[in-house]
């Protein structure tokens, strides 16, 4: 299945010095809010304290060149590639291949507000199992950038997940010269792997997804009456968006607006992407300045943020959350289903409820179910061992079970 020679462009990441410099220049100058009394636990947003100490740090400690020889040590490419609308997008991707002669071609799909580096601790556990004392399966592991993020390029119409699938299916298949092959994500990324299995299900050995996007319709005389189990996930989901929906609002009506503040100034757009790991991330609650420096070191949130910096795609990424829904793409036709064999992992986030294995057949050829026992939104990143150990069993399961 292996297309041993890459027809992309082989990549290296390298910021020049001077904006390096800018960036430390724009720190310097930065001029801090007001804190209302009362926010030690984030309950207007991003903390002031936790603010100037990862402040301090950019500025001050940092070390971007040792970063990006970290965010080097994988074969990276890019390759371009044409949209049914006749767009070309060039597209930043990781591709370790691995141990032995067998090894599973495995895409993975990052979301908002990360980047490909939210996979680089599990690439070479997952690549090669026997060198962390585990067996197989092996992949190959590819790690795209998804369109508008990082070093892909940014689109000059925004487009959702569904067309984004149509470019990962040809990336493995064309480029890479897969004709089967598997695929993991959560956040902006399940989307894009849902699409991928609805789009292109004979290619897909299977998907293992961290968050279930697909929405069935439950007027539909297919769907069966919603469960009391179900109607109290559903209500209580509601009330936590309606506590944390503020960021999507805004991405999804008038990004723009927003794109100025975090485009001019790292300091905002730390402000604002930093909310979002304390919310989504299993930090400890209880000591919110040191459990989230614990779960998120100084070091490991900063590249995700220098990556948006450096690339200026804070905009761009931002601005999938206006063309998904646009695109329709989280929701299922009348009697639409994903056939492809699914694993899920639902790692606990103290403000989400559970899901009901019951919506997620709904959507979904639920094949394993897992609620694992520690992790948050990032698990890729929060919980590396874990999740490379999750995913490579569920593709064993799912593999060994398919026709």
């Amino acid at each position: 299945m292996t297309h041993r020679i890459v027809p992309a462009d082989p990549f290296e990441i390298h910021v020049p010095d001077e904006e390096v410099a800018d960036l430390k220049r724009r720190l310097q100058r930065t001029r801090f809010p007001n804190e209302p009394q009362g926010n030690e636990h984030w309950s207007y947003g991003t903390s002031l304290p936790y603010m100037e100490r990862l402040i301090e740090y950019w500025r001050d400690d940092f070390d971007w060149r040792a970063q990006e020889a970290m965010l080097n040590r994988f074969p990276q490419y890019r390759a371009t590639l044409t949209d049914a609308d006749g767009e070309d997008h060039e597209i930043h991707f990781i591709y370790e291949r691995g141990s032995g002669t067998n090894a599973v071609p495995l895409i993975l799909t990052h979301g908002w507000p990360s980047t490909f580096r939210e996979f680089l601790d599990v690439v070479d556990p997952l690549a090669h199992p026997e060198k962390y004392g585990r067996t197989g399966p092996a992949f190959d592991v590819i790690v795209p950038s998804l369109i508008g993020y990082g070093f892909s390029s940014k689109p000059r119409v925004p487009i959702g997940p569904a067309a984004i699938a149509d470019l990962w299916h040809r990336l493995m298949t064309e480029v890479l010269g897969y004709d089967k092959y598997a695929a993991q994500a959560g956040d902006w990324g399940s989307f894009v792997t849902s699409r991928l299995a609805l789009q292109h299900a004979d290619s897909l050995l299977g998907i293992h997804l961290t968050m279930l996007p697909l929405r069935p319709n439950l007027k539909h005389p297919s769907q069966p009456p919603v469960s009391g189990e179900e109607a109290r996930w559903i209500k209580e989901m509601q009330g936590w968006w309606r506590q944390e929906e503020g960021y999507r609002s805004i991405q999804s009506t008038k990004p723009m607006t927003l794109a100025f503040a975090l485009t001019d100034s790292p300091a905002g757009l730390a402000g604002w992407l930093a909310d979002k790991y304390y919310r989504l991330g299993d930090t400890d609650k209880s000591d919110t300045m040191e459990g989230m420096i614990a779960r998120f070191p100084f070091d490991t949130i900063l590249t995700q943020l220098s990556i948006y910096w450096f690339t200026g795609t804070i905009n761009s990424a931002n601005t999938l959350y206006k063309a998904g829904p646009a695109e329709g793409s989280a929701s299922l036709r009348n009697e639409e289903t994903v056939t492809v064999p699914t694993a899920y992992s639902e790692y606990p986030i103290d403000t989400l409820p559970l899901t009901p294995r019951s919506w997620a057949e709904r959507g979904y050829n639920v094949k394993r179910w897992r609620i694992m026992e520690k992790g948050g939104h990032f698990a890729a990143m929060e919980e590396p061992d874990l999740f490379a150990d999750d995913v490579r069993d569920a593709f064993r399961e799912l593999i060994s079970s398919s026709p």
